[in-house]
C-alpha cells in the first residue's frame, strides 16, 4: 500500500527531472564551431578553386596572344622590302666628296687704314682689332656649307648650309676686289663676313647654289648684272 501510493510521486519526480537534464542539454546546429570550419574550409576550397580556373584562362589567353604576336612578327620579318629610290642629284651628292672652294682669313687689305692711323693715339686700337682678326678668324667656303672660325683664339664656329640662306646683301670693300658680306637665314639670324677675298668669285659661286628664291631676293654683283644685261639684250 505504501509503494503504491508513492508511486504517482516517484513517477512524476522522475519525469520532472527527465525534462529539467533535457532543457539544459545543447543541441547540435550548423553554428558550432566544427560546422563553422567546415563550411569556411569549403568555401576556401570553392574560391581558390575558382581561382586556379581563373589563372588558367588567362594563361590560356596570354598563349594566345603570344602565338599571334609570333606569327604577325613572323610574317612581317618574311614581308618584302620596298626599295630605296634615290635620286642622280642627291645620290651624287652623297658621294661627292666636300670640295674647298676657298679658306683663309678676311682680306689683309682691312689693315692698311688702321696701320696708317697708328701714328695716332686712336688708331691703335682698330690695329689691335684689324691684326687679331687675322690671326683668329678664317672663312671657309665648301661644296656643302660656310664655315666662320673666330672668337678669342678662334675658338668659336659657326657653320650653315646653302638651303637655309634666305637672302644675300653686300658691300664692296677695297675698290671692288673685297666685300662685306651679310648673309640672311631661314630662321632670321644673320652672319656678318667682312672683308671676304676674291669676293666677286665667292659670291657667284654661293649664289648659284641657293634656291631660286634667294637668288631672286639677293644682290648682283657686278658681273653678274653685266651678264643679265647681256642675255636681255
Amino acid at each position: 500500500q505504501i509503494l503504491s501510493s508513492l508511486a504517482p510521486n516517484i513517477i512524476k519526480y522522475l519525469s520532472s527531472t527527465t525534462h529539467f537534464l533535457t532543457a539544459f542539454k545543447r543541441p547540435r546546429c550548423p553554428t558550432e564551431p566544427n560546422a563553422l570550419n567546415r563550411a569556411k574550409d569549403m568555401e576556401r576550397q570553392g574560391v581558390v578553386g575558382c581561382a586556379k580556373r581563373k589563372g588558367d584562362l588567362f594563361n590560356e589567353i596570354a598563349d594566345i596572344e603570344n602565338s599571334g604576336t609570333k606569327v604577325e612578327v613572323a610574317e612581317a620579318t618574311n614581308a618584302p622590302v620596298a626599295p630605296v629610290i634615290v635620286s642622280a642629284d642627291k645620290e651624287k651628292a652623297m658621294l661627292s666628296p666636300e670640295e674647298v672652294i676657298f679658306e683663309g682669313p678676311p682680306s689683309w687689305t682691312e689693315m692698311v687704314l688702321p696701320g696708317i692711323s697708328v701714328l695716332t693715339v686712336v688708331g691703335i686700337v682698330p690695329f689691335i682689332a684689324s691684326v687679331s682678326r687675322q690671326a683668329w678668324v678664317k672663312y671657309k667656303f665648301t661644296s656643302r656649307r660656310i664655315s666662320v672660325t673666330s672668337g678669342f683664339n678662334g675658338q668659336d664656329l659657326t657653320e650653315i648650309t646653302y638651303d637655309e640662306i634666305f637672302n644675300m646683301k653686300f658691300v664692296y670693300r677695297s675698290f671692288g676686289s673685297v666685300g662685306d658680306l651679310i648673309i640672311e637665314l631661314s630662321d632670321g639670324a644673320k652672319l656678318e663676313m667682312r672683308s671676304v677675298p676674291d669676293f666677286d668669285m665667292i659670291y657667284e659661286y654661293v649664289f648659284n647654289k641657293c634656291n631660286s628664291e634667294c637668288q631672286e631676293y639677293s644682290d648682283k654683283t657686278l658681273p653678274m648684272k653685266e651678264a643679265l644685261k647681256a642675255q636681255a639684250e
